[in-house]
């Protein structure tokens, strides 16, 4: 119950988040008087080139044609129904009910091949996007660096429903320059060459969700982050299912931001003590450190958590009694 209650909130929170993405930036697909600017559409239509089966009758991109002008009508497309730029690029698969029931409708190829090739003209015609969405379709490769241009980026999902991990990125610096970003979902994905992935997230100035799920990362040297001050943004961090974290790397996320509120590290084979530094999150409400081998007992700072709604250590090898943590956490709520 406690893990279906914490994907509950996540996906809440992102519905609210595009909720809101969409009020400020004005958001439309209907809206018949901004007509869509010739340089984006232009983009959109090379960027579909660059899929594989893109012509597919049940490809999301169908609607994607040189026949329709205004791309504010194509599937997955939203515009800023003042200045008609395109905002908002939700290509998330769909399903299509027919005769013989439903089919999923999704885009499929590489992100490369010919978008890599153009890919500056690509993100540079397309400045004013706030909301990118190819979550659940079948891309592989790399990641592309340019993808740090979107400077006006908010929301970025990048997660994917394949399991021969189709997603590679050497490091991180085009996250250090997506300023505005606010939210990263991200899974599948090989970053054993971004040694610098810990720095990108701590160092961010505005990222406040982290989503990260069946990742493989590079080790760290704890010592690389001695200069680094903790971030003041990120309020949630999930980091769920990797087999590559390495046990150095545990009292790093424990101090990765004082305004976390969510910490969700379930099923990363974490096999170490649980560092006592639960001082350095004091806003944490829920925390879930669900099936992996970690070991000894329960640290003292764990009772100085005064907001803590949900605890999870279920499937561990820890010893010894909660007591004392939920004695300090009845005196913290009665303000002893």
């Amino acid at each position: 119950m406690r893990g279906r209650g914490l994907h509950f909130r996540f996906h809440l929170w992102l519905a609210l988040l595009f909720a809101l993405i969409a009020a400020s930036f004005g958001i439309s697909v209907k809206n018949q008087s901004v007509r869509c600017i010739a340089a984006e559409r232009r983009a959109l239509l090379d960027f579909k080139k660059g899929l594989i089966d893109y012509d597919n009758s049940l490809n999301l991109l169908v609607s994607w044609t040189s026949k329709e002008e205004e791309c504010c009508k194509w599937k997955g497309v939203g515009y800023d129904n003042t200045t008609g730029h395109v905002v908002m690029l939700d290509l998330r698969p769909r399903i299509i009910y027919g005769i013989f029931g439903g089919s999923w409708t999704s885009i499929s190829g590489e992100i490369g091949t010919s978008l890599l090739e153009s890919i500056s003209d690509f993100i540079g015609s397309l400045y004013d996007l706030t909301y990118l969405n190819l979550s659940s379709n079948p891309l592989t490769g790399f990641i592309p660096h340019q993808l740090g241009s979107l400077s006006r980026l908010v929301y970025l999902d990048l997660s994917t429903d394949n399991f021969d991990q189709s997603l590679i990125s050497d490091n991180l610096e085009w996250l250090s320059h997506l300023s505005s970003l606010k939210l990263l979902k991200i899974s599948h994905t090989n970053f054993t060459k971004a040694t610098n992935w810990p720095q990108v997230i701590q160092s961010h100035p505005s990222l406040s969700v982290l989503h990260f799920e069946y990742c493989d990362f590079a080790e760290v040297d704890p010592s690389s982050l001695v200069h680094f001050n903790s971030s003041n943004s990120l309020s949630v961090l999930h980091l769920i299912w990797s087999s590559s974290l390495h046990p150095s790397t545990f009292p790093l996320l424990l101090n990765i931001s004082r305004n976390l509120v969510e910490l969700d590290l379930h099923h990363n084979q974490l096999s170490s003590l649980i560092p006592d530094s639960f001082d350095n999150m004091p806003a944490l409400e829920k925390i879930n450190f669900e099936d992996n081998s970690l070991k000894g007992g329960i640290p003292k700072s764990l009772g100085n958590l005064c907001h803590l709604k949900e605890l999870n250590l279920r499937d561990n090898k820890l010893s010894g009694p909660l007591t004392f943590a939920v004695t300090n956490l009845s005196g913290c709520v009665l303000g002893i």
